[in-house]
């Protein structure tokens, strides 16, 4: 008779590696689609809208393990979520309340976009980036008069990267592509849980950073979505544990990045390189997907909002640490017997 292999701990899947499933393609795609909105910005005198450009580009980011037409069908509809979390936030961004006013606003949002991508299946999953769309507006004061700008910025940026979707899926990749799981959409009950998480999770995190005054809130916001994405508790924990991780070791390659002090085009095309490695690297494991993703958000949180370099890596690590306390506490109140 054969012994039932025992199930194994949430700390053993935080060092287990994926297939590389053609992550090449994505890679390329990804980097281009920020590339060229960056470049377009900065060439053009306007510095300012260079978060919103990014925030664009990252619908190239979805369906990396999609057939053509329903990439570009998955990109379309992350397009149009956010750019309207990028055109929400920019209003929230003109206001002197604006981080009281996001503990509200981020919070129905997240709820929002959690839905949407569990009703389109979206990979990567969760409301990670459509909250990074409008906490990362909202956080950074703008005048009324830009708010039109930087809405058409993410939307040009979009669609650049739905130009880029079609190319790329070969039948080479099929193979890889078929030892990937399929998500399927979650009980109605389960899904209400699930937006309850991302409601809560978000908006604590607003009363934390509207409470405390951290430089760069959003990234708050960010890592508290982080965990909240993944579909049970034992994934949460691990998440965690690779959010702190990577983050741990990106925050070293960050400092050794920011030491050269890039600017302009060579900041740019820095962050198109970390970019295309974080690309490579997050759908094998997260943890080294972050060792890359960290100096890149850095070095574009840099341009938008300066500060020394010691400032910029100690509010990363506190936020993140923050974040991950937040997601953690929401996940036991929404869902205890998981």
């Amino acid at each position: 008779m054969t012994q039932a292999t025992p199930p194994r701990s949430w700390w053993a899947t935080v060092f287990d590696l994926g297939p590389h499933a053609g992550a090449h393609w994505t890679a390329g795609r990804a980097s281009l689609a920020i590339l060229v909105p960056l470049v377009a910005c900065w060439a053009s005198g306007r510095g300012e809208l260079l978060l919103y450009a990014a925030i664009g580009a990252f619908a190239a980011l979805y369906g990396r393990h999609e057939p053509a037409r329903a990439r570009l069908a998955m990109q379309a509809q992350a397009s149009v979520v956010l750019v309207v979390g990028v055109a929400v936030g920019a209003l929230v961004a003109t206001l002197p309340f604006r981080l009281w006013l996001l503990i509200p606003v981020g919070a129905a949002w997240a709820g929002v976009a959690v839905l949407l991508a569990e009703w389109g299946r979206w990979h990567p999953a969760g409301a990670l980036n459509p909250v990074f769309a409008l906490t990362a507006s909202a956080t950074v004061p703008i005048p009324l008069s830009t708010v039109p700008a930087a809405a058409l910025t993410a939307a040009g940026a979009a669609a650049f990267a739905l130009l880029l979707a079609l190319p790329g899926c070969s039948a080479r990749d099929e193979p890889a592509r078929r030892r990937l799981p399929t998500r399927g959409l979650r009980p109605p009950d389960q899904a209400g849980r699930h937006a309850a998480r991302y409601v809560l999770g978000i908006g604590a995190a607003g009363v934390a950073v509207a409470t405390t005054g951290i430089g760069h809130p959003y990234w708050t916001f960010v890592t508290a979505s982080v965990p909240m994405s993944a579909p049970d508790l034992h994934a949460r924990l691990a998440r965690a544990a690779q959010r702190v991780i990577g983050t741990a070791t990106g925050l070293g390659v960050a400092a050794l990045v920011l030491a050269a002090h890039p600017t302009g085009y060579t900041a740019i095309i820095v962050i198109a390189a970390l970019q295309a490695c974080t690309e490579l690297t997050t759908g094998r494991n997260y943890s080294l997907g972050l060792v890359f993703f960290t100096p890149m958000a850095l070095v574009l949180g840099d341009l938008m909002l300066p500060a020394s370099i010691g400032t910029l890596l100690a509010q990363r690590a506190l936020e993140t640490l923050l974040g991950l306390a937040i997601a953690l506490a929401a996940t036991l109140i929404t869902d205890p017997r998981e």
